[in-house]
């Protein structure tokens, strides 16, 4: 089922997410309910703690140029090597219409389990490889708005101004 995504200030996109020891049932329901929010929201991908769990799992859609998407599921991700970098615009599901300038690295080599419970390396560039260092992050309590460039600090502070009084208007 989808799920709601939390929102910036929530404390729980600033706390590093705890390693899965075992794929049990609450793991598979959860990236179940991931990938259904990750589709509803026509996010690119959705690191556990942006529903809310404390979890080191995020779910990817590898096919963001196709109508259907195909979800990749990365539990206990580890970027294991990295190559070149490069500055693009950048948005997140908790971070509503805010897209901001990041420097990313190029390419990716990661390591994870799947569902399975099988090792897992995947290597990539371009849109994947900024994804899957955006969703690591979350997973280590790292938003986005921590990697703005410079030009960018004042577009992060009147977002945040703007939001929070909205947040206290309700």
């Amino acid at each position: 089922m989808a799920l709601k995504v939390i929102k910036y200030p929530d404390p729980i996109l600033r706390k590093r997410c705890q390693t899965v020891d075992k794929i049990s049932k609450e793991v598979v329901d959860l990236v179940d309910d991931m990938i259904e929010t990750m589709k509803a929201e026509e996010g690119l991908g959705l690191a556990a703690n942006q529903i809310g769990r404390d979890f080191q799992v995020f779910v990817l859609n590898v096919t963001p140029h196709e109508d259907t998407p195909t979800p990749s599921v990365f539990i206990n991700p580890e970027i294991l090597n990295h190559d070149g970098a490069v500055i693009e615009e950048e948005g997140c599901l908790s971070f509503p219409e805010l897209y901001l300038k990041i420097t990313r690295y190029k390419t990716v080599r990661l390591h994870a389990k799947n569902l399975h419970n099988e090792d897992i390396i995947y290597e990539t560039s371009g849109l994947l490889a900024r994804a899957i260092q955006h969703e690591v992050d979350h997973l280590n309590g790292i938003v986005f708005i921590d990697r703005a460039e410079e030009d960018d600090e004042k577009v992060v502070q009147d977002y945040l101004e703007a939001n929070k009084t909205k947040a206290g208007d309700k």
